[in-house]
């Protein structure tokens, strides 16, 4: 049986493809083959070119296998519904149990205790929680800064009255308070995990609520900003989004005119957010914009 290009294999299709265990042995020891879980397989290159998240899924696919009626949680729910996560875990695959006792964590798997009724769906042909129950559990869990970038993502594929019913089903549960705390800031027009750590930041130093996407029109020119407040608009700039020269000399183009009507703009990195130098960026952006004439932009409904 060939395997190359093959991305999940189990050890009975392998046996019925006349491939035995010394054969599956010498290509493990050769590199060809990774195991992925008991009794399952796939291609190397394959799986070194999945990225983490890849072979984070593979590992889901590689421990639910050798399991009856598995439900994917937390994280690697968080990865079956691509939602975005900030510096997640992927050490373990994650499952849950609908009991108040019978968790358990071991060096590849993490099963949690937790409430299941009315909070699954088909995903990936896995059964996994929903995506709001998803993002509620690692609310539960994960940081306030964690759980308001997987929140955010979550809250642009779900309602949020899904996501309240979510939250209300684990009232008692470990974490819950801080679950509230996190819902009640996230916000499903953050588009990248960037610009939810921003405002999370932004938060932090004390700054007022600022606008989320709103859209701008001064004649032809359209734009929408991250952020704005007070004629200051503020950008995460994660670098990543300019692929071209062409993309950067757009965005060079873009941020000049927001320049030229009237908006003081301030850029921030991933290394302003780790340090106040970010906000001192925006003090000064601010500083500067007080006092002038508001933008010429006009806001589009």
């Amino acid at each position: 049986m060939n395997i190359t290009g093959r991305t999940f294999l189990t050890r009975a299709q392998l046996a019925a493809a006349g491939v035995g265990d010394q054969e599956i042995r010498t290509a493990r020891r050769q590199g060809s083959l990774v195991c992925v879980g008991r009794g399952v397989y796939s291609d190397a290159a394959v799986y070194t070119d999945a990225g983490e998240r890849g072979r984070h899924f593979l590992a889901v696919r590689g421990v639910v296998a050798a399991r009856t009626n598995p439900v994917v949680s937390h994280v690697s729910a968080a990865v079956l519904h691509d939602l975005r996560m900030w510096n997640p875990d992927l050490s373990r695959v994650h499952l849950s149990v609908d009991a108040a006792r019978g968790g358990r964590r071991t060096a590849r798997v993490h099963t949690h205790t937790n409430r299941l009724t009315d909070c699954l769906t088909q995903v990936r042909g896995l059964t996994a929680t929903t995506v709001a129950k998803t993002a509620v559990d690692l609310a539960r869990e994960l940081s306030f800064e964690g759980g308001v970038c997987v929140v955010d993502s979550a809250l642009a594929v779900a309602s949020r009255a899904d996501v309240d019913a979510a939250l209300d089903g684990c009232t008692g549960m470990s974490g819950c308070s801080a679950a509230h705390r996190i819902v009640a800031f996230a916000d499903g027009r953050s588009e990248s995990v960037g610009e939810s750590r921003t405002r999370v930041y932004l938060q932090r130093f004390g700054f007022p609520p600022f606008e989320l996407q709103v859209t701008l029109r001064h004649g032809a020119f359209v734009c929408r900003p991250d952020f704005l407040l007070d004629g200051v608009i503020v950008e995460f700039d994660g670098r990543v989004k300019y692929t071209s020269e062409q993309m950067l000399f757009d965005e060079k183009k873009r941020h000049d005119e927001l320049m030229s009507l009237g908006w003081t703009v301030a850029r921030l990195t991933w290394a302003d957010l780790a340090s106040d130098a970010g906000a001192v960026k925006v003090r000064r952006a601010m500083a500067l914009a007080k006092g002038r004439p508001p933008p010429l932009t006009h806001r589009v409904p």
